[in-house]
């Protein structure tokens, strides 16, 4: 099958996910939620009482898998075939595996339909739900093994190790800033690290890293932002899921094409 064929593939199946996957979380709010108070509160945002969170989720995952390096998990065909006379073997192109591409639109589009949701809760009542996080760990954890397993790219064993590695980075700073008692992230922050970074992993081997230089910078402004609105830097605190999904997402897409 053509390369764009499959290409196009990737990018159809991501955005059916990202609209399955929202509408169920539009529908289930008040569950994942699982608070009142919150719930009354974020029941009154504007985009939350539309579908405009659902369409946001689908842009972004058509976006992702739009600009995703296809060559990750669909070698390219050049038509090429060698024949080795001594062995009688015909040596032709790799053909494209279907487990890496319906588990990659599956990550793409399961966590590019959570993105929105998450970043206006966390906006709102600075905390990201376990009840919507841990699912997500759930499946960019499952499907990191299972495309180690059954799939034929590298990019699943470089997204769980980056996912990981960020887990544990993440879970000692907050450990340290607990025991010295100071500000730091959040454990929903060190939750969704997994997420992040293993989704970022996925793009390129430096993605994680351009990811978080972009999570960083975006956090940065948004602190000096908040600080000069309070004019107080020390009072001032920010939700930090909100830089950590837009850094993602702006990292992993241009990591391709600058590194």
């Amino acid at each position: 099958m053509d390369t764009d064929v499959l290409h196009g593939l990737l990018i159809g199946l991501s955005i059916l996910i990202s609209a399955a996957a929202g509408l169920i979380l539009a529908r289930t709010v008040a569950a994942w939620l699982a608070d009142d108070a919150q719930l009354e509160l974020i029941s009154r945002v504007r985009p939350v009482r539309g579908p405009w969170l659902v369409i946001a989720g689908i842009c972004i995952a058509a976006a992702a898998a739009l600009l995703f390096p296809s060559g990750q998990v669909i070698p390219v065909d050049t038509g090429f075939t060698a024949y080795a006379p001594l062995s009688g073997t015909t040596f032709d192109p790799t053909a494209p595996n279907p487990a890496d591409i319906i588990l990659l639109a599956l990550v793409l589009g399961v966590v590019a339909a959570a993105t929105p949701f998450l970043i206006v809760v966390d906006i709102h009542v600075h905390r990201l739900p376990d009840r919507l996080v841990y699912p997500l760990i759930s499946v960019c954890l499952l499907t990191m093994v299972l495309g180690s397993l059954i799939g034929e790219s590298r990019i699943w064993f470089i997204g769980l190790i980056a996912g990981l590695g960020a887990a544990a980075v993440f879970g000692l700073v907050h450990l340290i800033g607990r025991l010295m008692r100071m500000r730091t992230m959040g454990l929903g922050d060190v939750k969704l690290a997994f997420v992040v970074f293993s989704t970022a992993g996925l793009f390129d081997l430096w993605a994680p890293g351009l990811a978080f230089i972009v999570i960083m910078f975006i956090a940065g402004i948004w602190a000096l932002i908040a600080a000069a609105v309070k004019r107080s830097l020390k009072a001032t605190t920010i939700a930090f899921g909100p830089a950590m999904l837009s850094g993602m997402w702006v990292g992993s897409v241009v990591s391709p094409f600058l590194l």
